[in-house]
């Protein structure tokens, strides 16, 4: 699993505030309408910008649905809470874009990463694992800037990693 994710990774550098999560967004419709993909995880460094991707993706639903002809997408926080959530993500034939922030997912313990009853057994993470999701990491100097994050990173059995940013230091 580490060295797949290693082997694909895309760094795109663009400047603060010429709109990072717009571009990515408008990838993830594009990689659908070109090859089919469906599975997309944007991992951010906090709380504070996953609700501003949260909240990105809001407003732009509409500019995105003229775009693609209203091709259903499903955007989500993650929580805990709400395993519900992940098994629609891996289940569903439509676009699904799940947001978490790296401190949900990068310790044994997290709820992620523990066998559920009302998951079958299984571990919500172990659904992610099989849609070999696109993994979007806004912020890496950020989000992967340790070994513990790069090896939460590999644990999601990306197909491929994006990296977007404005200082990358890898």
């Amino acid at each position: 699993v580490l060295g797949a994710a290693a082997r694909c990774q895309f760094c795109i550098e663009m400047e603060t505030g010429t709109g990072k999560t717009y571009v990515y967004t408008k990838t993830i419709f594009e990689l659908n309408r070109k090859y089919g993909f469906t599975k997309f995880v944007i991992v951010v460094p906090s709380v504070a910008i996953r609700e501003g991707v949260y909240k990105s993706f809001e407003i732009t639903k509409e500019h995105f649905g003229l775009q693609y002809d209203n091709v259903p997408c499903r955007y989500f926080i993650y929580n805990s809470a709400k395993l519900s959530d992940v098994r629609q993500f891996a289940t569903s034939s439509n676009i699904e874009v799940m947001i978490i922030n790296i401190d949900a997912f990068k310790k044994a313990e997290n709820i992620i990463n523990q066998a559920q009853d009302r998951l079958g057994g299984e571990t919500a993470m172990g659904f992610i694992q099989n849609t070999h999701p696109i993994v979007i990491i806004d912020e890496p100097q950020s989000v992967d800037n340790t070994p513990k994050a790069k090896e939460a990173i590999a644990t999601l059995n990306p197909l491929c990693v994006l990296r977007y940013s404005a200082t990358h230091r890898e």
